[in-house]
């Protein structure tokens, strides 16, 4: 029976994320292998839970662990205000848009680098395809000890 609750919950991940169902492995983990966060893991656990009534409450308990929220994070946002500034005040004394969009892509690539390598690291807890077939499995999430 576990294989075919296996299946089932590949199907419901793969149909949520657009993927063949092929692609998914049981080792996959949704946020940094599949690409899931904020609003599409929502979306995916509910599907979760309206086809197979999994009690997801202890998930939902730590949830900001495991995922992040959607849209822009903080740290990216407050690259587009200097970009925008550096680039136009550029553009205008060079009198070239060349110049200015060269700025700007100067500007984020120096960004990019500046916070893979000291930005905030990624401490997100991550979940297995394999973590959620055994919660279905199971009934529910499992509590932490």
């Amino acid at each position: 029976m576990a294989s075919n609750l296996e299946a089932e919950v590949i199907d419901v991940l793969a149909h949520e994320r657009g993927l063949p169902r092929e692609r998914i492995q049981l080792s996959d983990r949704l946020l940094q292998d599949l690409g899931m966060d904020g609003d599409d893991a929502v979306d995916f656990f509910m599907s979760l839970h309206e086809r197979f009534g999994t009690d997801l409450t202890h998930l939902q308990e730590h949830w900001s662990e495991h995922f992040g929220p959607e849209g822009m994070s903080c740290w990216n946002a407050l690259l587009i205000i200097p970009l925008g500034l550096v680039a136009g005040l550029l553009a205008a004394f060079a009198h070239s848009t060349f110049w200015g969009i060269v700025a700007a892509v100067a500007i984020f690539v120096a960004w990019v680098w500046v916070m893979h390598r000291w930005g905030p690291r990624d401490r997100m807890v991550p979940i297995s395809v394999s973590d959620v077939v055994a919660a279905v499995e199971a009934g529910e999430w499992p509590a932490r000890t």
